[in-house]
Order: structure tokens, then C-alpha cells, then sequence
């Protein structure tokens, strides 16, 4: 997770920092325009944008004043959440609304958060011991937890949707964690549709009622950012990144990536860097 506050220069980039986890982010100072579902949102001070699996974080245009404390963590800190509230209605509210202004008391509460977190990290770095950075750690990713469930508990009492809408959108929910957990194993529809208990036919037309995109194009686009991840955050070869998604061979990787990246791995890790 990040570790202090942040002051952004301007980008159109995708932030693949936000795939694989979960969260939400505060403005602290400044303004920026984020494109979250091909919906953008204007930030301001008291601003915060939620992350999590169903909600796809395009780019960002912040002002030069720019700046954000964040309690995003690998999405296994939160995945006890995200499958506790899987078969309610909260998954499609938030995605619905990712992006809303605190009250004063809840922007206090989360600077405060973020100043224990701070003081855990502080502690860290300044340990010796195994045992207690792993309790710290812990402690951290607690606290992201509380947050999270703080904030979005006082924002999703004002909606109201249908039955079928949250249905659809458990449907959704459920397979896109199963995707970012198994996406290096499966990346057939079927598979998916099969734990969903559904036809093909039918699971496809409720993931793209609910997210806008088919399965397959979620397929794609998880394995493809993880692709990318692993290409500029990694120095394997594009021999191991493949074997690594468990692609059979290099050349599959190679016609994968660039069937739905535009460029072969090579090109894209040389641009990227």
C-alpha cells in the first residue's frame, strides 16, 4: 500500500497500481478528474474513490496541488469483506456510486486512520523483529479494513435498488473475484458460467447487463493487465511471464498479448520503460 501522501503529476495513464486490490483513496488537497467505469468523476478535497474488484480505474488529470492519502492493499486483505457482502445489494451500490464527498467527522476519522497506519509503518522500518512487523502488518491491514467498512456503511443508506438489479450484480461480483483469483488457471466463460450455475448463454448477458463488458472481455482484460504488471514491475523473461499466466507456450502468450494489448510484450515492455 502507499506509504505517505501522495502529490500526482498529470497523467492519462491507466493506474494499474489499482488492479488486484482493494480500498478506497482520499483527496486531501487540490482537484482531478478519474474516469471509473468510463464514468468521470470530479475529486476535491473530502473526495474518495472506492476500489475494488467491480469498479475499473481508467486514469486520472489532477491539478498540479494534487494530493491523496490512500488505504489501498492487496485485494487478499479484503477479500473476508468482499465475500461477506457478496450476496447483498452493497456491491452494485458502490459501484454504482464509487466516487462521493465525505462529511467533515468521516474526513477527520480517515486522517486519523491513515496517521495509525503511518505510525505502524514507522515502526516497521525502525524493527528488527520478524514477529513484531508481521503483527504490525497485520494491525495495517486491520486498519484499512475498518476504514473501508466506515466510510462505505454511512454512503450506502441512501440507495435503494431492486432485487434483480443486486442479483445481477452478485452474479457479476462473485465472478469477477473468482477472476482475479484464478485468471492465471481459467480463462474460459464456460468454467465461469458453470459456478455460477448458469448457462453460457445466460451468464454472459447477465455480466454485461451488470458491467457493461462480456466475460470474455473481462477475461482478457485481467489477464492482460496482469500481463503488463509483470512487464514493467518484472525483469523474467517473456518465456517465464508466460509460463507464470500458464500460457503452454511462449508464442501463445505472444498472440494473446497482442491481440488485445495492440503490441507483442517485447514492444510493450520497451515502450513502458
Amino acid at each position: 500500500m502507499k506509504t505517505i501522501t501522495e502529490n500526482i503529476t498529470n497523467s492519462c495513464e491507466p493506474l494499474h497500481e489499482y488492479w488486484n486490490k482493494g480500498g478506497f483513496v482520499l483527496c486531501t488537497a487540490g482537484e482531478a478528474d478519474i474516469r471509473i467505469n468510463d464514468n468521470v468523476f470530479h475529486l476535491s478535497k473530502g473526495s474518495v474513490f472506492i476500489v475494488t474488484p467491480l469498479i475499473q480505474i481508467y486514469e486520472i488529470n489532477p491539478s498540479p496541488d494534487f494530493e491523496r492519502i490512500s488505504f489501498v492493499n492487496e485485494l487478499k486483505v479484503f477479500y473476508p469483506v468482499f465475500k461477506l457482502i457478496a450476496d447483498t445489494g452493497i456491491p452494485l451500490k458502490v459501484s454504482q456510486s464509487p466516487c462521493w464527498q465525505l462529511s467533515d467527522d468521516e474526513f477527520i476519522f480517515a486522517q486519523s486512520q491513515y496517521r495509525r497506519i503511518e505510525d505502524k509503518l514507522s515502526k516497521i522500518a525502525s524493527s528488527t523483529s520478524a514477529e513484531e512487523q508481521l503483527i504490525l502488518t497485520n494491525l495495517i491491514n486491520l486498519i484499512c479494513v475498518e476504514s473501508m467498512l466506515e466510510v462505505v456503511s454511512n454512503h450506502i443508506r441512501s440507495f435503494e435498488t431492486s432485487f434483480e438489479s443486486i442479483r445481477n450484480s452478485n452474479v457479476a461480483y462473485r465472478f469477477i473475484l473468482s477472476l482475479h483469483e484464478n485468471y492465471r488457471t481459467e480463462r474460459t466463460v464456460s468454467r465461469y458460467a458453470a459456478q455460477a450455475n448458469m448457462s453460457t448463454g445466460h451468464f454472459s448477458a447477465i455480466i454485461r447487463e451488470a458491467t457493461g463488458q462480456s466475460p470474455s472481455e473481462w477475461i482478457s482484460s485481467v489477464t492482460t493487465t496482469y500481463a503488463k504488471l509483470l512487464l514493467e514491475q518484472t525483469d523474467k523473461s517473456i518465456k517465464e511471464i508466460a509460463n507464470e499466466l500458464n500460457f503452454p507456450e511462449q508464442f501463445t502468450f505472444r498472440k494473446y498479448f497482442k491481440r488485445y494489448a495492440g503490441m507483442s510484450p517485447t514492444d510493450y515492455r520497451s515502450q513502458t520503460r
